[in-house]
């Protein structure tokens, strides 16, 4: 174990940036790469062809829609269906999509549909379709700033398959305000495929769908594939929380790392997923969990994001993900933002009582938690325990005890229900046992054998999708992995640590 905690430590140090970040390109997948085949197909600019035809080679080669949930799968079959050009009318008529957030996926399959030629099964009718799109343009609210694009671009797509020229180069008008100097839209290739297509559509031969294009043929990578969103502040925060307190780490890397994120910080006091983008209550509590009780990290900073946090609290009591009233309040995100004003209790009067007993709630009604940003019940666990306040019962908390059942007969954890392990999984179950109080060899033996047989030669994990980004479909992002699979190794550190000087106070005693 020694040995594999050496080498995973010597993969992080040797991958941060010179900025002191971690940031690592997620495995493809179709959503990303399907958008922005199509959306090349139908430019003009020069290359944009070929780039199409290396994007639909790859889709071709066997790419398989996503299945953990049908949405998505339901979402990635469309999406090929659309980049290949082949296949019946694009489905979205399952029950799934009647989602709040589920049926804004439906409608921009429904727009790229409609704007492509392409029928549809289930859904609305293009005019209600046309209907619904214009009056959430009309209301907005207070909507993330790349939903605002993609609603905006479904909207200029429809218009323009109406024949309404004016409203649709007024919603491409909007989207091209959005645009950054790189031609990029977030760096999001999901808004930025969306945004290409409107401003080809409703804009063409205008700057904006230039830049658009021209950003889409560079960030295409040789495979063919284009990826997601990469989170280098998220990243960070998580590689600090896996290694603070690990010598090497902490001489080494932490510096960095400490002055990346102090950095980071927007000016509202919060922190972003990534470099650029607004704030968001789960970032902002991940970043200040990894900067407590390092040096270097100016009262100001820490005061700031408390505060922020303090004007994100609802009535209730609780934190939404995003500053978006659409955003209802997840797990996993009340409890890191408990987490980290526990952290720095000295620093702020915020009452968690009521967030406590939410998620106490929360354990009583469904019998496990669920977390609104990666899937499975070991995060889910192991990040909401840390946010209670009761002692640990005797024999350990129910909820520690219910994972621990879940444990496969190859010493490691499945992502969720029957699954096969993966390190991940494992790594995250191991932490939640430690913070639930199950320490019983048991479990922990097989486990920390499992993770040490299934490290690679240097220093890493196989993974496999985690992440929710955008939601219903899962991204991996190896970063996370590494993390996750280390502090499970690092819990069992701290656990034979524990035995070792229980059984030294034994003898001496004796």
């Amino acid at each position: 174990m020694s040995r594999a905690l050496a080498l995973a430590t010597r993969h992080t140090l040797s991958t941060q940036r010179d900025n002191g970040s971690w940031l690592a390109t997620p495995a493809p997948r179709i959503t990303e790469t399907a958008l922005c085949t199509l959306a090349l197909a139908r430019s003009p600019h020069p290359g944009a062809d070929r780039a199409a035809e290396r994007g639909r080679a790859w889709l071709a080669n066997g790419a398989a829609p996503q299945n953990h949930h049908p949405a998505a799968h339901a979402v990635e079959t469309a999406l090929l269906s659309l980049g290949l050009d082949t296949g019946g009318p694009i489905d979205v008529s399952h029950p799934s999509f009647t989602d709040r957030t589920l049926s804004a996926r439906a409608r921009l399959l429904q727009a790229i549909a409609l704007y492509t030629g392409r029928a549809t099964s289930g859904g609305t009718g293009p005019a209600a379709l046309r209907t619904l799109l214009a009056t959430a343009v009309a209301v907005q609210g207070q909507l993330k700033r790349w939903t605002r694009v993609e609603l905006w671009s479904a909207h200029a797509l429809v218009e323009t398959h109406f024949g309404d020229r004016t409203s649709a180069r007024h919603a491409a008008r909007m989207v091209a305000d959005q645009q950054s100097p790189s031609g990029d839209f977030f760096a999001n290739p999901v808004t930025t495929a969306l945004a290409a297509l409107a401003l080809q559509a409703a804009a063409p031969g205008t700057a904006a769908a230039r830049r658009c294009a021209e950003y889409l043929l560079t960030s295409q990578l040789a495979d063919g594939t284009w990826r997601f969103s990469s989170s280098d502040v998220w990243d960070t925060a998580l590689t600090m929380r896996a290694f603070h307190g690990a010598a090497a780490f902490d001489r080494h890397g932490l510096p960095a790392a400490v002055a990346f994120l102090v950095a980071a910080q927007n000016p509202d006091g919060g922190w972003p997923y990534r470099l650029g983008v607004e704030s968001d209550n789960d970032t902002t509590a991940a970043a200040l969990i990894a900067l407590g009780g390092a040096s270097g990290v100016p009262g100001t900073k820490i005061r700031a994001g408390l505060r922020h946090l303090v004007q994100q609290q609802t009535a209730e009591g609780l934190w939404r993900t995003w500053q978006s009233a659409g955003d209802p309040p997840v797990d996993d995100v009340v409890a890191h933002v408990v987490t980290a004003l526990d952290r720095h209790s000295g620093r702020h009067r915020v009452q968690l009582a009521a967030a406590r007993g939410w998620l106490a709630e929360r354990l009583g009604e469904q019998g496990r938690w669920h977390a609104g940003w990666y899937r499975g019940l070991p995060y889910a666990t192991a990040e909401v325990l840390p946010a209670l306040d009761a002692a640990v019962p005797a024999g350990g908390h129910p909820a520690a005890r219910t994972l621990a059942e879940t444990r496969n007969p190859d010493g490691g954890w499945p992502v969720e229900g029957a699954g096969p392990s993966t390190p991940a999984a494992t790594g995250l179950a191991l932490a939640a046992l430690e913070r639930g109080g199950l320490l019983d060899e048991e479990h922990w033996a097989p486990a920390l054998g499992y993770l040490v047989e299934t490290q690679r030669d240097d220093g890493t994990w196989p993974g496999v999708p985690l992440m929710y980004g955008p939601r219903p479909l899962l991204t991996h992002y190896p970063t996370h992995t590494h993390a996750f699979a280390v502090g499970g190794l690092f819990a069992g550190q701290r656990r034979l640590r524990t035995a070792a000087a229980a059984t030294g106070s034994a003898h001496e005693e004796g």
